[in-house]
């Protein structure tokens, strides 16, 4: 353990498909905007797409 905190908030579960890879990538789009870190995954532990709401404060937007 290197003592440093869960950089994830919060997950918030889209569920698989396309329809749900969507709405994920809209969410974390609108969290961007307004300021909170967030990104758009698919994790098969979290039952596919998710947004995982970040703990780190927003410096500027990844690219990729």
């Amino acid at each position: 353990m290197s003592g440093l905190a869960d950089p994830v908030a919060r997950v918030l579960r889209y569920g698989t498909g396309p329809a749900a890879r969507r709405a994920a990538a809209e969410e974390a789009e609108r969290l961007w905007a307004r300021g909170i870190a967030a990104r758009a995954v698919f994790r098969p532990e979290y039952g596919g797409w998710a947004v995982l709401v970040l703990t780190a404060p927003v410096r500027r937007r990844p690219r990729g």
